[in-house]
Parts: structure tokens; C-alpha cells; sequence
């Protein structure tokens, strides 16, 4: 039998919002923390609230010194920008020589899920957003992201060493939707996973390219500014266009 939309609501909405039931203080601790100890509560706010927006170098100085005492494990000489937002930290593993700038956002978020892998020598630069939603996101050594780029998982996103990502790239690993039914908003309608995505080390994605859920990008493939990957790309190819097509081998 379809359900009427009420029924949706107390169904897949619920599933989606934290239970009105619960107080505002562990709402917090869940969506931010992912941790309900009083104790790393009041380390999180501590050292969030005092260093993070403080300029300069005393800044870059101080948040090195404290903000690794947040994460799940975190190399040496990791250097933290002004004003970034960190959720759910013990769930996050950061390399040695990493750099996150100013206005970053890197949350874990998930129930189930393993989190963020960020490895060595990796440069995040600032407005870029790293995001679970249940699902888990690896990033390889020597990567290079760059300005305003949304890297989003539902499922799986890898991407490899030497990555090159040019400014407000957008890769998304889920957020799909079924929207067969018409009677039911769309987002309450239940998403949609087609595997994840994988992109293979020593890849360039020009400024403006968006990699959708489904996608696999072979070893040293370029793809052209603004193109759309929802498909696979072979080794060593350029792509362009939308979708993205290939024009030529390296």
C-alpha cells in the first residue's frame, strides 16, 4: 500500500533529524562530536573556541600545538588555516607536512562509517569542503586541492597520490535520489549509491569539473575545465565536454 506523506515523515524525515526527544546538548555532541564524553566536549570547545580564529602566526602556532590533541591520529608539522570547522575529529587521520586553510571544512559525520584518511604532504586550500555523510573519503600523498572545491561522500571517494584539483571542483560520492513516486518529495525519497568513486593517482581535474557518483578516473588522466565525469575514464587520457569525453591519449 503507498503511504500517504505523514506516514513518509514520521519515516524517512525522522531518520534523517536528530529525535526531538533528545536535548539540544546531545544533539550537539552527536552532530559535531560524534562523541558523548563530557570530558572531550569541553577539550573540543576549549581548544576550538580559544585558538581557532586567532591571525597571524601565534595562531598558525598555537593550533599546531593544540589541535592535534583532537583528531584520531596526526602526523608532525600539520598546519591549520583561521575559522575551520572540524566535526567529528576522532574519526579523522591526518598525515605528516599537511596544510588546511583558512575557512575549511572537514567532517567525519556517520554512524558506521570509518571517516577521513588524509595523507602526507597534502595542501587543502581554503573554503574547500571535506565531507562524510555515513560514508568514507581517502585522500593520497602529495595531493594538491584547490580553492572552494566540495569533496562529499554517502559511500566510498578515494583519491589518489599527485592529485591535481583545480578550484570549485565538486566530487560526490552518493546524492542520488529515488523520484518515482510523485507523491512524495524527492527528499524524502530513499538515495541512491552507485559505488562510489575512485580516482587513481597523478590525475588533473581542470577548475570547475564535477565527478559524479559512479565514476572511475584512471592513472594520469587530465580532465578539462567545467567537464562532468559520470562514467569511467581510461589511463592516460584527456578528457572534456559534458559528460566527459575522451579526446586524446597522453
Amino acid at each position: 500500500m503507498t503511504r500517504n506523506l505523514d506516514e513518509w515523515k514520521q519515516t524517512e524525515l525522522r531518520s534523517r533529524i536528530v529525535n526531538p526527544s533528545v536535548s539540544p546538548f546531545k544533539k550537539y555532541q552527536s552532530f559535531v562530536l560524534g562523541d558523548d564524553r563530557l570530558s572531550f566536549l569541553i577539550k573540543y570547545e576549549i581548544i576550538t573556541s580559544i585558538f581557532g580564529s586567532i591571525p597571524g602566526a601565534a595562531g598558525l602556532a598555537l593550533r599546531k600545538y593544540f589541535y592535534p590533541l583532537l583528531f584520531q591520529r596526526i602526523g608532525s608539522n600539520v598546519i591549520f588555516g583561521r575559522d575551520i570547522t572540524i566535526r567529528h575529529p576522532k574519526k579523522i587521520v591526518i598525515g605528516s607536512n599537511v596544510v588546511i586553510d583558512d575557512h575549511c571544512v572537514i567532517d567525519a559525520k556517520g554512524e558506521n562509517n570509518t571517516g577521513i584518511i588524509i595523507g602526507d604532504n597534502v595542501f587543502i586550500s581554503r573554503n574547500t569542503i571535506i565531507s562524510c555523510k555515513e560514508g568514507n573519503i581517502r585522500i593520497g600523498n602529495d595531493a594538491n586541492i584547490g580553492t572552494n572545491c566540495l569533496i562529499h561522500s554517502e559511500t566510498s571517494l578515494t583519491i589518489g597520490n599527485y592529485a591535481l584539483i583545480a578550484a570549485y571542483c565538486y566530487i560526490v560520492a552518493g546524492g542520488s535520489h529515488h523520484f518515482d513516486n510523485t507523491e512524495v518529495p524527492i527528499i524524502l525519497q530513499p538515495s541512491i549509491s552507485k559505488g562510489g568513486v575512485v580516482i587513481q593517482d597523478d590525475v588533473w581535474l581542470g577548475a570547475g569539473v564535477k565527478v559524479l557518483d559512479g565514476s572511475s578516473i584512471g592513472k594520469g588522466v587530465i580532465v578539462g575545465a567545467g567537464a562532468v565525469v559520470s562514467g569511467n575514464l581510461p589511463p592516460y587520457c584527456v578528457a572534456v565536454g559534458i559528460p566527459a569525453k575522451v579526446i586524446k591519449k597522453r
